[in-house]
């Protein structure tokens, strides 16, 4: 297998989709939160010993990725991951401490492992997929500075609609395009698109996982099989303590179809690994469809 790793970090580099970065939970079991509801915290993030994190998945697959099977323990699926580290975004990037790359390594092949993706590290297991992934901050323009500058606001727009692409893809974006240019006020709209309109007007932190066809990768084919990107929100709170909690939260979510973003919170607790219950506000995702049959 080490073959077919150095062959794989060499593609990566002449492959890796130009799209990547340009637009660019095992503790406590998911339980829904009542539409309307909402929380008031009396104390702020940064000095909070238990504090709440807001955070989205959204996930989808291609029609290619929809003819495949979906992994199970008896007939799990075989990758092979290079990863493309810390990517600070945005107009203004801050430079953070982000967690050890080993660290994050460990936890997407925990979590991918729950979902019945594992390493190909046999010759008997060869690759069906080739994961790229990379994760970091999107920082923009702060409110104050366009306000006093009114030709920041482009900018600020444009930082807008990508963090509204990490939150929940394409269609998050022209949906939030749409409601900007309408003037649509924020309190007009639902819980869940409140959050996820919250989610992308702010600075967040991001992880972002694709899986494209192995086979087809080393003929030099980009064949995207799904993506799943994650968010959370980056007031009061670090990267360090916050990345692994979102990863684990998306353990059901990596290469399913979400339909739509979903938007999560939990609590976590300060100077230990406890995490408080997940919940999701929206709808729940449904088992997925088996692949068509050939």
């Amino acid at each position: 297998m080490k073959t077919a790793h150095l062959l794989l970090y060499c593609l990566a580099a002449v492959f890796l989709p130009a799209d990547e970065p340009n637009l660019i939970p095992e503790s406590g079991q998911p339980r829904l939160r009542k539409p309307g509801g909402f929380n008031l915290e009396l104390l702020p993030k940064a000095f909070a010993s238990n504090p709440r994190i807001e955070m989205t998945v959204y996930s989808e697959r291609t029609a290619y990725g929809r003819t495949l099977r979906d992994p199970s323990p008896e007939h799990p699926v075989y990758y092979v991951a290079h990863s493309e580290g810390y990517k600070p975004m945005g107009s203004s990037p801050i430079r953070e401490n982000p967690p050890a790359q080993e660290k994050i390594d460990a936890l997407l092949q925990g979590v991918l492992a729950k979902r019945s993706f594992l390493p190909a590290r046999e010759i008997s297991h060869p690759p069906a997929l080739a994961l790229f992934y990379y994760w970091g901050s999107h920082s923009g323009l702060d409110v104050r500075d366009v306000m006093a500058s009114p030709e920041l606001i482009s900018l600020r727009r444009r930082d807008i609609l990508e963090r509204a692409r990490l939150v929940g893809g394409l269609d998050n974006v022209q949906k939030m395009a749409r409601q900007m240019d309408e003037g649509i006020p924020i309190h007009e709209r639902m819980a869940r698109e409140q959050h996820l309109q919250y989610q992308a007007a702010h600075d967040l932190y991001y992880v972002v996982v694709s899986a494209y066809d192995f086979a087809a990768l080393t003929r030099g084919e980009r064949k995207l099989a799904w993506r799943t990107t994650l968010t959370v929100n980056d007031q009061g709170v670090s990267m360090r303590e916050t990345l692994p909690p979102l990863i684990i939260s998306a353990m059901d979510f990596f290469g399913r179809d979400t339909g739509e973003s979903l938007a999560l919170q939990r609590r976590i607790n300060r100077g230990s690994v406890t995490l408080g219950p997940l919940i999701i506000i929206g709808t729940a995702l449904p088992d997925p469809e088996p692949a068509p049959t050939k």
